[in-house]
């Protein structure tokens, strides 16, 4: 799924995004995440653009050589049919983007959303779809390009891509652990608050109405701006700077994930 400006103006007004006749997925508003709860809200997310877990020999090798013969795909419907939380949370998480009651058929493996009678079928291929939908509509970085596993890819080409994943998962727990430790224990609600005194139109009675992305790219600019008026004002004052940070703010949310 190639997503254009045009879901990017869905999100940001809060329309919905169809993958093909099978779902539509809704970019939820501030209220709607508030009222659901902030924790449901982010539960919901990782299970949905969750991989399946890395595990070595040295832990279990019955259980690596099975999660190895999985796709991320299979791996997660297997746990939810065998495990009450993943099964439970999948639905809530699906009833929250989608707006639809799910059931999992193993064999096939696919997800039927909505009513079964009417055969709408997110297959594997869809899924993966609906994970990209969802990392970039509520703002997900992912270091990299996605790295999927098939089940007809070669033992060698998934030996590579496990590795690659491993390797990708040193790299996030290192990242995570740098900032925590630089933590400042900003929370959600103080972004909120915080923004509401930007002179940006938004306040306390109408920011619950924007979407989950507007309120991120707003709060995106809004950094960037202000980091080009302050490095500008360096410059005019006779700093030496690179050129990259007089990049003006008025910039390309999709090409500057990782600004």
């Amino acid at each position: 799924m190639n997503l254009t400006d045009n879901e990017t103006l869905k999100f940001m007004k809060g329309s919905p995004v169809f993958i093909d006749d099978i779902c539509a997925v809704y970019p939820a508003t501030i209220g709607e995440i508030v009222d659901e709860g902030y924790d449901n809200f982010q539960k919901y997310l990782s299970i949905l653009i969750s991989e399946k877990p890395v595990i070595t020999a040295k832990e279990d090798p019955e259980l690596k050589q099975l999660i190895e013969s999985l796709t991320d795909f299979q791996y997660l419907l297997m746990m939810a049919s065998i495990d009450y939380e993943v099964n439970s949370s999948l639905r809530q998480a699906f009833r929250f983007f989608t707006h639809e009651d799910i059931i999992f058929s193993l064999d096939p493996a696919q997800i039927i959303i909505g009513p079964a009678e009417e055969k709408h079928l997110l297959t594997e291929e869809k899924f993966y779809d609906l994970q990209r939908l969802l990392r970039r509509m509520y703002f997900i970085e992912q270091e990299g390009e996605e790295i999927i596993i098939y089940p007809d890819d070669p033992p060698a080409t998934k030996k590579l891509k496990m590795q690659m994943r491993a390797n990708r998962e040193k790299v996030r727990r290192a990242k995570a652990k740098k900032a925590t430790q630089e933590k400042n224990d900003l929370k959600f609600s103080d972004l909120l608050g915080s923004i509401t005194i930007n002179d940006c139109g938004l306040n306390m009675d109408n920011i619950w109405n924007i979407t989950y992305y507007a309120f991120h790219d707003q709060l995106k600019r809004m950094g960037w701006r202000d980091q080009f008026n302050i490095n500008n004002r360096a410059a005019l004052a006779g700093a030496k700077l690179k050129k990259s940070q007089l990049k003006h703010w008025m910039r390309s949310i999709a090409s500057s994930d990782k600004s």
